[in-house]
């Protein structure tokens, strides 16, 4: 299994782009998932209804979609934390 622990960038598709920190996994298959921690808190409600979108690191770009908008994790001083389920060729 192949990880990346590191920075990110979150592409919507309104053309807005947001740093987060991706915990990312890969199996043998191919297959990748994670999740993207946000500290700022005033993104919240911009990130609350994204359903997909595309993960760049280092460049390289990796669609995803986010198979539940309910798992979203948020208290006052903690980071936002959703789930993605990559799609197609992982970005690490």
């Amino acid at each position: 299994m192949t990880t990346y622990n590191g920075p990110a960038v979150l592409l919507v598709d309104d053309g807005r782009q947001f740093d987060t920190a991706a915990d990312l996994t890969k199996d043998p298959s191919g297959s990748w998932r994670g999740t993207l921690t946000f500290h700022d808190q005033a993104l919240v409600p911009v990130l609350l209804n994204v359903d997909d979108g595309h993960l760049l690191i280092d460049g390289k770009p990796g669609e995803f979609i986010r198979p539940d908008r309910s798992d979203w994790t948020s208290n006052d001083g903690n980071p936002f934390v959703i789930r993605i389920l990559g799609s197609g060729q992982a970005p690490f």
